[in-house]
């Protein structure tokens, strides 16, 4: 089955942007349930980056990252998204599977060469418990920047 390719791709989140929280912070307003859906991507593992609280993904031939795909995000969000995701990442189109079977490209952040993975699976729930307070009130002051200058 050939996956499908839309005009202006969503974008699949695999770490700290599924919380809903986060991704409200980073964009500067809350997300519609409605554009959003759990997808799959797969050939990849999420590990944590060695020394940071966040993740990256590593290739694996056997592996399955479960994530979020996000719909109808325009210039002004992936300018957000990218400021966010700052330099050690970059977007790359992948495969995602959704619940339904079908597949479609998406736009994901995949680490820059030489970012150094951890050994250890990264998880959300874990990540919520342990870093997301503080995480979310530096993600708030780093967003302000830029929304205070292009809103």
């Amino acid at each position: 089955m050939q996956p499908v390719l839309p005009d202006d791709p969503p974008m699949f989140f695999f770490g700290t942007l599924m919380d809903g929280d986060v991704l409200a912070a980073v964009l500067g307003r809350p997300v519609a349930p409605k554009s959003m859906e759990p997808a799959r991507l797969r050939g990849w593992r999420r590990v944590g980056i060695a020394g940071r609280s966040y993740p990256m993904l590593t290739p694996h031939a056997t592996g399955a990252v479960d994530g979020l795909l996000v719909h109808g995000l325009d210039e002004r969000d992936r300018n957000h998204l990218d400021y966010y995701e700052g330099p050690e990442y970059r977007v790359a189109l992948l495969t995602v599977r959704l619940r339904d079977g079908r597949e479609m490209t998406a736009e994901t952040y995949l680490c820059q060469p030489g970012i150094v993975a951890s050994r250890s699976e990264w998880r959300l729930e874990t990540w919520r418990l342990r870093h997301k307070r503080s995480a979310l009130a530096r993600i708030r002051a780093l967003m302000a920047g830029i929304i205070r200058r292009w809103g």
